[in-house]
């Protein structure tokens, strides 16, 4: 079926150009040659430029890089750059800062590379790195990335950083995309910006609309030099079967996250490149411990035995079966047993213990004389695996005697604040910056801005805090393993499965790398052929 809507829209594509050229005359062509002019026309512009196209699957209604996790759209289209990055492979790499040293348990010097400018030309120096960072700190609402702060100096290109207490994350967070390096006085008292915000990558915003998508132009004056790509077209599309299809008709030439069963479509076709393997992400139902029965260890429990996690990864999601928020490809991810495995016989027996049973005969079991019915919430663009768990989940739970509504809706952030839910279908970069200190202490520790479940175990909230001023790397990873096995003990979450990343490019794109951390897609070394 897929391979013949490639062919139908090709077929498409032709009819068009030939409606374009047609001035009466017609001139024949082969359906080569006009596969030939789709190609070129999509590669390049009438100045012959080069042109990639390439496909977000999450796009927020702006880009204002200080705004939730909006920086992540403009780092993964090359727009914006940190002083620090993490790359492909989970290791700090120097960016706009070329080196810099952590004097002490307070102080870090930068010294910022000669050459970089913003994209409306302006120079970068530490004054203007000092500017950006400041202007992220004062009006992010992204609360889990900032760090206290004695004062931020700047000498030329040095800038220096003095925290007002010890803390070991310093160089993990201006690694998180909030701190994307911004022309601040740029920035000042323009409305627009957060809708073309004037950074130092590869490519510049040149229009954003939250519907469909970027166009962005390459930045002529990147310090690595020439760019391989004159313009991008990044489309917003949400649903993996779509991006499947804009891969294979040309109309795309760079997409991720492709379904697991299409996958091979790209496998066996010459023309594409695929690039797999495990990447940060950890899918995880979010549960609502102000409602009574959720705040009943017993009964959290019960649900866990009642749900076959196998059957969402390996056969609904792209996945391996989680255990706690980190895999075990890093070096604090917990690789031992499962707390709890798939066992609906003891579910029912810790729901019977606990008190949970069905007076009336109707196959659910009641909580205060009322039938106990879990609301289960995903957003639209989350997509069918999202739904099709929550279907999948809902037949395993009738079986322990609990109801179960599956619903995917628009103003999930309003449903998660007001906690209008049970289960809360999220999906975490577990570990972006390398450390397992941001899941933990922006999701699970009590009153953190993640943690829409109000979660709260006194000891966990000891871990978060010993691991702000804990520098030694081997203490840390053993405390965030202490950390995931807390949660997975308590049922705090109910992690569901991590995810396989995928990266598809044609062959006539080169120099795209996997990124485990999804931060990134592209950057100054994309080329088009």
């Amino acid at each position: 079926m897929k391979r013949f809507l490639k062919s139908a829209l090709i077929a498409m594509m032709v009819l068009a150009l030939a409606a374009c050229a047609s001035t009466g005359q017609a001139e024949e062509k082969t359906a080569s040659d006009t596969q030939e002019m789709v190609k070129s026309t999509q590669n390049s512009d009438e100045n012959g430029e080069k042109v990639l196209n390439m496909a977000l699957f999450w796009l927020d209604g702006n880009i204002e890089p200080t705004e939730s996790w909006n920086a992540w759209a403009l780092t993964r289209v090359g727009v914006g750059e940190n002083l620090i990055q993490v790359d492909e492979n989970m290791k700090f790499k120097n960016v706009i800062a070329e080196s810099y040293e952590q004097v002490d348990d307070l102080t870090t010097v930068f010294k910022i590379r000669e050459g970089v400018t913003f994209h409306n030309g302006k120079i970068v120096d530490a004054q203007a790195c000092k500017a950006s960072i400041e202007r992220a700190l004062e009006i992010s609402n992204r609360e889990d990335v900032k760090f206290p702060v004695d004062e931020i100096t700047a000498d030329g290109y040095t800038l220096t950083i003095k925290t007002s207490e010890p803390y070991a994350t310093l160089i993990n967070n201006l690694s998180d995309p909030v701190f994307i390096i911004v022309d601040a006085q740029a920035a000042a008292g323009n409305e627009n910006f957060k809708f073309a915000p004037v950074a130092t990558g590869a490519f510049k915003v040149t229009s954003f609309d939250k519907d469909t998508g970027m166009t962005l132009e390459k930045h002529a004056g990147h310090w690595s030099g020439d760019i391989g790509v004159d313009k991008v077209n990044v489309k917003y599309i949400q649903d993996g079967a779509t991006r499947t299809m804009a891969l294979q008709s040309g109309e795309i030439d760079l997409a991720t996250q492709i379904n697991t069963n299409d996958l091979s479509l790209f496998e066996e076709d010459e023309n594409f490149t695929v690039q797999k393997g495990p990447n940060l992400r950890v899918f995880l139902l979010r549960l609502n411990m102000d409602k009574p029965y959720m705040s009943d260890l017993k009964f959290r429990q019960a649900v866990r035995m009642g749900m076959n996690k196998k059957i969402y990864a390996e056969e609904i999601a792209n996945g391996t079966p989680a255990k706690g928020p980190f895999n075990d490809m890093l070096s604090f991810g917990y690789e031992g047993e499962d707390a709890y495995s798939y066992n609906p016989e003891q579910a029912q027996k810790l729901l019977d213990e606990a008190g949970y049973v069905d007076t009336d005969g109707d196959g659910i079991r009641e909580a205060n004389g009322e039938n106990i019915v879990l609301k289960y919430v995903s957003r639209t663009n989350h997509g069918s695996d999202a739904n099709n768990i929550g279907i999948a989940m809902q037949a395993q739970l009738k079986e322990i005697g609990l109801s179960l509504e599956v619903i995917q809706v628009e103003n999930y952030k309003d449903m998660a604040s007001s906690g209008d839910f049970d289960m809360l279908y999220e999906r975490w970069t577990s570990a972006p910056s390398a450390d397992g200190q941001y899941l933990l202490s922006s999701s699970y520790a009590t009153g953190s801005a993640g943690n829409y479940g109000h979660y709260s175990n006194p000891v966990l909230d000891d871990i978060c805090n010993t691991l702000v001023t804990e520098f030694d790397k081997e203490k840390r990873d053993e405390l965030s393993i202490k950390g995931s096995e807390i949660l997975m003990e308590d049922v705090g979450s109910l992690f569901l499965f991590y995810q396989q990343g995928n990266v598809v490019t044609s062959k006539k794109v080169s120099g795209v790398e996997r990124f485990i951390s999804e931060i990134y897609y592209i950057d100054h070394r994309v080329t088009v052929n």
